[in-house]
């Protein structure tokens, strides 16, 4: 639990300004989707003077988060975006060879709104802004150099249940905030079922596994293993002299 949840926000806050201030850039760019954590960093960034631009990237997506994201950012000044990549993904698919393994084209999403955020980004001198929270960090469950291509992350040092307690002090939709969470790569997918284990389940073993408690569940403590590579940048060979 956050002691001072509004205390907490305005630190995110300055220091997303501070660090685009130190790298030269006018402010950032994030993608919605009308899930619960880039709600939370869209209305963090739009307490700030910076240029947010703020884009809704579907993929063949569910009308019901498009609605929730449009009433996130009902009466905002911010600039907001809508660059349908629907059939992008889908001419992809055509040229790519056949995969076993339907995460391999389900992580194409993730991966060409990457490549869209960075497009609006250069184009306009922000940074991309990353909305992963701790939860899903640390248990791997974010697409590489996808949801993880940014250049900030302000939430991942935040449990699942945090970011809800930030939700609810900036008063975001009750969708938004009563609906399972979901990374909207297949109709029907939410994050708890593809994962195995509710976030109450995960929060609380991260939170052994950080107090070194030997008790943490096999599964979850498997799960952080398995996805440390994720978590770092990409391996360099060091030759030897």
């Amino acid at each position: 639990m956050i002691k001072d949840v509004k205390a907490e926000i305005e630190k995110i806050r300055d220091f997303l300004v501070e660090y685009a201030k130190m790298a030269g850039a006018d402010g950032y760019v994030l993608g919605i989707s009308g899930g619960l954590d880039s709600s939370v960093l869209f209305k963090i960034l739009e307490s700030t003077d910076l240029n947010i631009v703020a884009i809704m990237m579907p993929i063949n997506s569910m009308v019901d988060d498009e609605k929730d994201a449009k009433e996130l950012i009902s009466g905002t000044d911010k600039d907001i975006l809508k660059i349908d990549l629907s059939s992008v993904y889908e001419e992809m698919l055509k040229v790519l060879p056949p995969s076993k393994h339907s995460l391999s084209y389900a992580n194409i999403k993730p991966r060409l709104r990457m490549t869209t955020l960075y497009q609006v980004a250069q184009s306009r001198n922000l940074l991309v802004a990353g909305a992963s929270n701790k939860s899903e960090y640390m248990t791997g469950y974010f697409t590489k150099h996808g949801d993880s291509g940014v250049d900030v992350l302000p939430l991942v040092d935040y449990y699942k249940h945090e970011i809800y307690e930030m939700g609810r002090f900036l008063n975001l939709p009750n969708n938004i905030l009563k609906k399972p969470p979901s990374a909207g790569l297949f109709k029907g997918q939410t994050d708890e079922d593809e994962i195995g284990l509710s976030y109450d389940e995960i929060d609380s073993g991260l939170s052994d596994l950080e107090n070194g408690n030997p008790k943490i569940n096999n599964k979850l403590l498997g799960m952080v293993l398995k996805s440390e590579h994720k978590r770092h940048v990409p391996k360099k060979y060091e030759r030897e002299e």
